[in-house]
């Protein structure tokens, strides 16, 4: 007698297809180890792939990590505004490891039906429900009082009088637990399936000053200090102010995710697939997720993100040898950041009840304030509706898919950078003494700043605004000798985008060993007309339309001894990677029009001062340069 084994395992050598893809199965999903459950980052065991900088993104061979393509059950699981994974890399992951069945792997000379990317393109599939309840729990905790101290984790105080670098370990404990539930509803008809995924997380931050010493005032500038009108107290009281700016910071995430699954076998030649996915993140003080950072405690921001998609999938079997699938997906991607309050003792304004980013450069940078990347009310709130259909033809040795696939994309913006202002105070030695003289200028409402007359050094800067520059040109309240920066104009624009995707794909077994692969691909990317056109930069009326983007795909398989043990593949073909839309939004937005309609950038430095503020005989009784700020006031927007 004899046993004949049927298996539905996938042959381990690829005999008939030229890509260099490689499916991760169940079992490698359940049983590999990975660092935070984030299931796409198995793809980096594929040959040719590597981390792309350190925020989870992949890139396959040499391409960036913003040109990949990675859907969830034949919808896109992609943002368009960053060109990344829906919720971006920040988060641990938008769907959970646990609700994913398998994936496929293309890293390179992929077919035709693939396409929107010049990289790598991951297709996910989630698990179903079956005529068995089948169903999992699972707990993890990671927990740093496992492991030892940051070196970097270190905080200045205050010893015998001199600031001292301290060892801190803050806390950091992440819980992640949930489950799976799935089987039939009616029997052999109709199957549910359910995910469950959180994640809680207690990982406080550590604001550092970055070097030994930050605080400790040179004797020279404490004379120089003092000639200039301020008191021993001041000068110390504004040292402990800015001691209180490191230390820990308060920081959470919570991510909460479930998917709901339905499938439905109407009759025997009709499938219908509804899936739902929903995530929610919270974040206070979680846009920096590093252990230690140059930022004050006030300067790490709140993140959050809202991710929600439908994916509804018909199969259909027209006849034994036409086949056809069509797919529908909403989804929408939202993410917002805020700035967080001011902590006690900030310098504050008016504009917006904030401290503006304020940023202290010696051997190393330290920063408080309002950053100047917040707020971000959207950024993006995306929008996503695709149509996809897939006919799939069998005749004699031929296997013809074609079909196409459209993406309407809607983002809506709301952030403009700066808007809260940025002042900068540089200088090894001198840029702390000249914060001081502008933190005391604020404190005394201006006291400071009123002593200046003639060519007395007193209510004048530490440090001349440039080195052939007299040092008592300057006065109080302006004596950032680095970049001023502040953000005018709008605060953003809805913008929309259409992908229109076509293709087709002959897939030829010429003999039992030999298949040639055969596929012309088309991708046409619809931008926004310009809305904000220059009339003095023409090129801000352009519109990238590029309507030739054909892709010829080629490739064969050989099974090269007939057993299916050996094999040779090649191909070649023509990718395109989309034109991301945070760069569409750019072009839009900054084309240098009026602030009623566009975004404007203001920046001044000692580098481009005008002869006003830095002439060789400035009008010492005068007011210096009378379009910069005093500390902490911002510019009116009329400027």
């Amino acid at each position: 007698g004899g046993t004949i084994e049927i298996t539905s395992e996938a042959p381990v050598i690829n005999t008939q297809e030229q890509n260099f893809a490689n499916n991760v199965n169940q079992t490698q999903i359940n049983n590999l180890p990975i660092n935070g459950s984030r299931w796409s980052n198995f793809a980096l065991l594929n040959p040719g792939t590597v981390p792309d900088g350190n925020f989870g993104l992949i890139s396959f061979r040499g391409i960036s990590g913003l040109l990949n393509n990675n859907t969830i059950d034949g919808g896109d699981n992609n943002q368009a505004f960053f060109a990344e994974e829906r919720g971006r890399t920040r988060i641990s992951y938008s769907i959970s490891q646990a609700a994913i069945r398998e994936f496929q792997v293309n890293t390179s000379s992929y077919s035709a039906e693939y396409g929107r990317s010049a990289g790598g393109v991951v297709n996910a599939i989630t698990k179903s429900g079956t005529n068995e309840f089948h169903g999992g729990a699972f707990y993890y905790q990671r927990n740093n009082k496992w492991g030892a101290r940051n070196p970097l984790a270190v905080r200045q105080e205050l010893v015998n009088g001199v600031f001292t670098p301290v060892g801190y370990k803050p806390k950091d404990v992440r819980h992640q637990f949930g489950g799976t539930i799935g089987g039939p509803i009616v029997r052999d008809k109709a199957f549910f399936f359910f995910s469950y995924d959180q994640q809680k997380r207690n990982f406080p931050g550590l604001a550092v000053f970055g070097q030994n010493g930050f605080l400790n005032l040179s004797a020279s500038n404490k004379t120089a200090l003092l000639n200039r009108g301020l008191t021993d107290a001041q000068i110390s009281n504004t040292l402990a102010f800015l001691a209180t700016l490191s230390g820990p910071v308060e920081r959470t995430g919570d991510q909460k995710l479930f998917l709901p699954k339905l499938d439905w076998v109407i009759d025997e030649k009709n499938t219908l697939t509804v899936s739902y996915n929903r995530l929610r993140w919270e974040s206070p003080a979680g846009v920096q997720t590093q252990a230690t950072n140059t930022r004050a405690i006030d300067n790490f921001g709140d993140d959050f993100v809202e991710i929600d998609s439908l994916n509804v999938k018909l199969a259909s079997t027209l006849t034994p040898m036409l086949l056809n699938e069509f797919r529908f997906q909403w989804g929408r991607d939202k993410e917002t950041q805020f700035s967080q309050p001011p902590i006690a003792g900030e310098p504050t304004n008016a504009v917006n009840g904030r401290s503006p980013q304020t940023i202290l450069v010696g051997s190393t940078t330290f920063s408080f304030g309002m950053p100047e990347f917040l707020d971000r009310a959207a950024f993006p709130d995306e929008t996503r509706w695709q149509f996809a259909d897939t006919v799939t033809m069998t005749s004699g040795n031929h296997t013809v898919k074609f079909g196409g696939d459209i993406n309407f994309v809607k983002d809506d913006i709301n952030n403009l950078r700066f808007i809260g202002g940025e002042f900068n105070y540089t200088g090894a030695t001198t840029g702390l003494a000249d914060f001081i003289v502008d933190y005391v200028n604020f404190q005394t409402n201006g006291a400071i700043r009123a002593l200046s007359s003639g060519a007395s050094p007193a209510g004048r800067c530490v440090s001349p605004v440039a080195a052939n520059q007299p040092t008592v040109f300057r006065k109080a309240g302006k004596c950032y000798a680095g970049n001023f920066n502040q953000g005018f104009g709008v605060l953003g624009l809805t913008m929309k985008t259409q992908d229109l995707n076509y293709f087709v794909q002959d897939d030829w077994r010429v003999t039992p060993r030999f298949t040639l692969n055969l596929g012309l691909r088309y991708e046409y990317q619809r931008n926004p007309d310009p809305v904000n056109v220059n009339p003095l930069l023409p090129q801000t009326a352009n519109r990238v339309s590029d309507t030739n983007n054909f892709g010829p795909r080629v490739g064969f398989a050989y099974d090269l001894t007939g057993d299916g043990k050996t094999s040779l593949r090649g191909g070649w073909g023509i990718y395109y990677g989309r034109v991301i839309n945070s760069t569409i939004y750019n072009a839009l937005v900054n084309t240098g029009v009026g602030i009623d309609q566009g975004q404007r950038q203001f920046t001044a430095s000692a580098n481009n001062l005008p002869v006003a503020c830095t002439g060789a005989t400035p009008a010492l009784g005068a007011d210096d340069c009378p379009f910069m700020p005093i500390y902490p006031n911002l510019l009116p927007a009329s400027n």
